[in-house]
């Protein structure tokens, strides 16, 4: 098997911050890497500050708290909302 093939399995990081498609992963080593507040966060990462006016801001709240509690970070950030029928 190729390197190609093993990357293409990888499973994509869920997506905390849509209007700037910013997945939780990025948010996640952002804030190991020692941004420890929000706007700290939205200069590094761009999550928050989209044209939706930050609904993400709770979400990336939690995670640097949990961090900031004991190191780790929730399982999923943002909960996935179902895609809507038209």
């Amino acid at each position: 098997m190729n390197d190609q093939a093993g990357s293409a399995r990888k499973s994509k990081s869920p997506v905390v911050c849509r209007c700037n498609n910013v997945d939780q992963n990025t948010i996640e080593k952002a804030i190991s890497r020692g941004c420890n507040t929000l706007n700290r966060v939205f200069d590094a990462t761009k999550a928050g500050v989209g044209a939706c006016g930050g609904s993400c801001r709770i979400y990336i709240a939690k995670m640097l708290e949990s961090y900031e509690k004991d190191g780790t970070f929730p399982a999923v950030a943002r909960p996935q909302t179902p895609k809507r029928r038209r």
